[in-house]
């Protein structure tokens, strides 16, 4: 879907200038922990598999890094913001902290990862790119999660 709508917004391949899955990644990580991980994983795994022209193992290392660095920033995100583990007192500020945590670590490790094995395309851009994508897809998928829940939950002044 995120092509589809967004086709024009595509640098590279592996980096778009608004990527809307990227939202998914913290709230699955917050919602299931280390499952969310594992899930995250799988996802990406079949969605590259095939896809890279590569090996397995790069198929598989890439779809490692895309399960694994969501769960490291939310765990750091949780650690230095002292979320509980039932995530009470969870904040719109919190959830855009740790998006922008995600972002920013999975533009760093993804594209780490491409420079180590020579397939870095767009240079610099490139980081700065998968940075941008991710925080503007988050940015509008949790936008429009939260006004459909405001449409659609009951306000708290009716009660």
């Amino acid at each position: 879907m995120n092509e589809w709508i967004f086709s024009d917004f595509e640098h590279t391949p592996n980096a778009h200038w608004i990527f809307l899955p990227a939202a998914f990644r913290p709230l699955t990580i917050l919602l299931f922990d280390r499952a969310g991980a594992a899930g995250l994983v799988l996802g990406a795994y079949l969605t590259v598999y095939g896809t890279t022209g590569s090996s397995a193992l790069h198929e598989a290392i890439f779809a490692i890094t895309l399960g694994v660095t969501p769960w490291i920033a939310v765990s750091l995100g949780k650690w230095a913001m002292d979320i509980p583990r039932n995530l009470a007192g969870l904040g719109a500020r919190h959830i855009v902290l740790l998006s922008t945590l995600c972002a920013s670590l999975n533009a760093v490790t993804l594209n780490g990862y491409l420079w180590t094995i020579g397939r870095l395309e767009g240079g610099g851009i490139q980081i700065l790119t998968v940075f941008v994508g991710d925080l503007l897809g988050s940015v509008i998928l949790l936008f429009i999660i939260s006004t459909a829940l405001a449409l659609s939950l009951p306000s708290r002044s009716r009660r």
